[in-house]
């Protein structure tokens, strides 16, 4: 069981509290944005929502040369994350120098670089199920709705990957 819990609880349609915990006490809070449809139990690809749930964290990546978590990836020209539904790479990062080109979609990572000042990958769909949803993420805030990612003010997202654990959780609730 992890000591860390980032919670995220919707309060009115796209907008949200983010609390994170450690060994159960409270380290801080702070407003976010969710999905600009709000949120779900039934992702599916391009809906505009956040999936509810508990999951694991994956890669962090940013525009940094080094942050402090341990699975951090400084963003370059060549990185895209999958979301081409009928691609065998959905919902995976891929280097394009390394990986035959076998999709219509992704998201240029560096072409989002206040977003993805600091992010990590919240693994809503970690056997990259084909339609159930793709690059959702925890990312800095650009004080508006996502396409289903949670965003919060990157001091809190620096904050985070300089506090967080590979064993972390994320509760996205109601």
């Amino acid at each position: 069981m992890s000591n860390q819990v980032i919670k995220v609880t919707n309060i009115n349609g796209s907008e949200a509290i983010l609390d994170f915990f450690e060994n159960n006490i409270k380290v801080f809070s702070t407003k976010a944005f969710i999905g600009k449809n709000g949120i779900t139990n039934d992702k599916r690809e391009g809906d505009g929502k956040t999936p509810v749930g508990k999951y694991n964290l994956g890669i962090a990546f940013g525009t940094h040369d080094e942050v402090k978590f341990s699975n951090y990836i400084k963003i370059n020209e060549n990185l895209h994350w999958v979301d081409d539904v009928n691609s065998k790479l959905y919902n995976q990062l891929v280097d394009i120098t390394k990986v035959r080109k076998d999709w219509n979609s992704s998201e240029h990572l560096i072409e989002y670089p206040k977003q993805y000042e600091y992010a990590i990958e919240i693994k809503t769909n970690p056997k990259n199920i084909q339609g159930k949803g793709s690059a959702i993420f925890l990312h800095c805030s650009v004080e508006k709705p996502t396409a289903g990612c949670v965003a919060i003010d990157s001091q809190y997202m620096k904050l985070l990957l300089e506090k967080l654990q590979n064993n972390a959780v994320i509760c996205i609730e109601i």
